[in-house]
């Protein structure tokens, strides 16, 4: 029987002492025979350096590396720096508010299989999200669930619950192209394993779920942390779509027709309704009927998505649907914001 192969778990943090020192908890607690630990400080200005460095001498038999970046340089860049000086054979990425299952690591690295070559390529666990404490956490219920295609190829990677072999992460670093540094990498702009599922997809891989390979993910949501959230994911999709070629992003399309449509119907309400109704008799409304068409359309989906793939109650997509509404006009503000700059060539 072959040796199990020595894993790198890479921890990007930033001011969440208490957090990381949990996450590196549950590591300590792993089955997997062979691992290092690589903590990546981001510049924390609150006590995680201290409590860093205590873990580590208290947990002796863990090999503990950490690294410091001053200033800050963001969660993906972070995370390459881990990359560099990783030595195992897989890299697996767990985020500073995520506590693993024992068995998390066994289980993500024999999904991998036994190498490169057997065009797996990446695998991506179950992250279970705390339960919700207010409407902003209970309308972002979900939004790390992971689906399988027929042939059983995941359809995404999730950041915080994924392993990777090393040789195709020297191959294809993670995206460093992002909005900025945020004090909370966890809404530093989402998307930060898309690009790298984007090339392994078209490089001829097929990541798959390891669904017993579980952490337990709580990160607190206020209305600010939930509208950066949408903001810069808005952004970091019209990034990918610019970077990578791909097609726009259909499920912003109703709200991005349905809110032009309903610019162009308000203007026209504006200046016609009088003279229309003059001439004709007809009530200028029937203008927003093409806008809502859009709107139920994007609507629609949005319920789909919550029901089908979040797999929230009907009751729970009900009562966050209004939410639900401004987080997606947010996200499509943040993808027109970022993609106007690029066809304007004012970001490179």
């Amino acid at each position: 029987m072959l040796p199990a192969p020595v894993v790198s778990v890479v921890v990007p943090t930033r001011n969440r002492c208490d957090a990381v020192v949990a996450a590196l908890t549950g590591l300590a607690t792993q089955t997997h025979p062979s691992f290092e630990i690589i903590v990546v400080d981001d510049g924390s200005i609150d006590d995680t350096p201290e409590a860093l460095t205590r873990f580590a001498a208290e947990h002796p038999h863990l090999a503990v590396s950490i690294i410091r970046n001053d200033p800050a340089i963001g969660a993906n860049p972070s995370r390459n720096r881990g990359i560099a000086t990783a030595r195992g054979d897989i890299v697996a990425f767990i985020d500073d508010d995520a506590v693993p299952e024992p068995a998390w690591l066994e289980r993500l690295a024999a999904g991998l299989g036994n190498g490169a070559g057997d065009r797996i390529g990446a695998v991506t666990g179950l992250t279970l999200s705390a339960a919700p404490r207010n409407a902003w956490e209970r309308t972002l219920k979900g939004t790390q669930r992971v689906h399988v295609t027929r042939n059983g190829t995941a359809t995404r990677l999730v950041g915080t619950n994924m392993a990777v072999w090393r040789t195709l992460l020297e191959q294809f670093p993670l995206d460093e192209d992002r909005a900025g540094v945020a004090d909370d990498m966890a809404v530093s702009g989402r998307s930060d394993e898309e690009g790298l599922y984007v090339l392994l997809r078209a490089a001829g891989y097929a990541p798959r779920v390891v669904g017993d390979a579980v952490v337990h993910h709580d990160h607190p949501h206020s209305a600010g942390s939930f509208l950066r959230q949408a903001f810069r994911g808005g952004r970091s999709a019209a990034r990918l779509v610019h970077k990578y070629r791909l097609r726009p992003r259909l499920d912003l399309l109703p709200f991005l027709l349905g809110s032009a449509t309903g610019v162009v119907a308000l203007g026209l309400w504006l200046t016609v309704r009088r003279p229309l109704a003059a001439a004709t008799g007809v009530d200028a409304a029937w203008l927003f009927v093409v806008p809502l068409l859009f709107l139920v359309a994007g609507a629609g989906a949005i319920a789909y998505d919550d029901l089908a793939r979040k797999r929230k109650s009907p009751w729970e997509t009900l009562v966050t649907f209004p939410l639900l509404l401004v987080y997606y006009h947010v996200r499509l503000a943040g993808y027109v914001v970022e993609t106007l700059r690029r066809w304007t060539g004012s970001q490179p």
